[in-house]
């Protein structure tokens, strides 16, 4: 039996180049031309890391996985991800805020 040394992490990773849960948008500057045309220019959520050497690549050189809403999930190297705009970041990082402060909010109601 064969058994893969690969560390696939879905929780956000201090030193990682993205969070899980932002906002990125595919673009063409993988130097090798992996990756999958249907996904270029699209713009997806970070749902996962995957470092295929875990010893040389944690925590800062993932292969980043990606959801891509109507096309499914990929993985990218950094470089072929970009961040969503500034304003963009900050206003889901404010809903976020707003959601979390709501639940414990909540949960401070309960018995």
């Amino acid at each position: 039996m064969i058994q893969d040394p690969s560390l696939i992490i879905c929780h956000d990773v201090d030193g990682a180049p993205v969070r899980i849960g932002e906002t990125v948008k595919v673009v063409a500057r993988s130097e090798d031309g992996t990756i999958g045309q249907r996904f270029l220019g699209k713009t997806g959520v970070v749902v996962g890391f995957v470092f295929d050497d875990p010893a040389t690549q944690y925590p800062d050189d993932p292969l980043i996985q990606v959801l891509v809403e109507d096309l499914g999930e990929d993985l990218f190297f950094p470089e072929e991800l970009e961040l969503a705009p500034e304003w963009a970041r900050n206003r889901i990082a404010q809903h976020r805020q707003a959601v979390r402060t709501g639940a414990r909010s909540d949960a401070e109601r309960l018995p």
